[in-house]
């Protein structure tokens, strides 16, 4: 008698089967999770890469568009530390006293031709003055801008030593001076307005006028000695203070692009071209600060001044998140955009 067989599996195929199934899934999942892995870190490593290539963007277009490196300053004979390389690791890690680690820090004076506002006059020119050349009151296409041409004793005009927030010397303190001026102590080394002229080194502290007098040129009358500087038919008319003999004086200090770390964000401060305080006057304390790069691990700035005395800035930025690491370097010259 014929048997029908019924079609199927026997225990142990199915065993067999669950088996391999359980096995190749295993490796999909683990393909995956692999695959996945890979995505993420390559997003980490992307997103550090964004960061720092718009940061360092940030910093090399300041230097190239600036007329004056605040900081970091020369080196200092009379002191015992390096104030020409400023450079910070997060979390600290300096070699034991090495005091080049201190507080790592860029500032510059603004592009003297930048107009944000679009009122057809500089942010940097507060006091919107010019060469009058035509003595007619009127500012005609050859005339041009004067810009940070009357600072006073506190040359960024922030009511502190040097920059406000700001170790502006390296000593690891800020705001910190115990000249009788304080406020118009620019390099924080306790003393004020020891360099009478822009390109004296009078405190022979190495750097050239740091820290101006009222005075800017030092040479006791309204703007340059027997020069009508606002051709206006007057010579050395008002107050020796008076750099640009407009009749006011102090009006026009440095507005300061700064870029410093706090804690491991690297922060752009900016000066406001308008009122931030509700007062009639913009100051120093007029400025706005954004994080324009997060996870920064090593940040360094050093100043180099060339055998021809062009001024450079080498710069370090490192960012590490999630044992990716992204490490940029530029060096670029003071003054070359412009």
């Amino acid at each position: 008698m014929n048997r029908m067989m019924t079609p199927g599996f026997s225990l142990i195929e199915l065993l067999v089967s669950l088996t391999l199934a359980t096995i190749i899934m295993a490796s999909l999942t683990g393909v995956v999770s692999t695959s996945l892995q890979v995505q993420n870190n390559s997003q980490v490593r992307n997103d550090l890469s964004q960061q720092a290539s718009y940061a360092m963007g940030r910093m090399t277009t300041a230097v190239r568009e600036s007329r004056r490196l605040i900081l970091p300053l020369n080196d200092n004979p009379n002191t015992n530390w390096s104030e020409h390389i400023r450079q910070q690791s997060i979390p600290p890690a300096p070699p034991e006293g090495d005091s080049t680690f201190a507080s790592a820090v860029l500032a510059l004076t603004m592009n003297p031709y930048l107009d944000l506002d679009g009122d057809g006059w500089a942010d940097a020119n507060r006091d919107k003055d010019f060469l009058d050349i035509n003595n007619n009151s009127i500012r005609d296409a050859n005339e041009p801008e004067r810009i940070d041409e009357d600072p006073w004793g506190d040359g960024s005009d922030d009511g502190a030593p040097g920059i406000i927030g700001i170790d502006d010397n390296g000593d690891g303190t800020i705001d910190n001076s115990s000249a009788t001026y304080a406020f118009a102590d620019d390099d924080e080394d306790d003393d004020y307005d020891e360099d009478s002229e822009l390109n004296s080194d009078e405190d022979n502290d190495g750097s050239l006028g740091e820290d101006v007098d009222l005075d800017q040129n030092g040479d006791g009358a309204p703007g340059l000695l027997g020069v009508d500087d606002d051709y206006d038919g007057n010579i050395d008319e008002g107050s020796s203070y008076d750099d640009d003999e407009d009749g006011l004086s102090h009006e026009d200090s440095y507005d300061c692009f700064v870029y410093y770390l706090n804690g491991n964000n690297l922060i752009e401060r900016l000066p406001a071209n308008k009122d931030i305080n509700n007062d009639t006057y913009i100051d120093g304390l007029d400025f706005t600060e954004t994080i324009i790069a997060e996870q920064v691990s090593y940040f360094r700035v050093e100043r180099i001044v060339s055998d021809s005395g062009a001024v450079l800035v080498d710069l370090v930025l490192q960012l590490t998140h999630s044992g990716d690491e992204v490490r940029l370097h530029s060096q670029v010259r003071l003054e070359a955009g412009l």
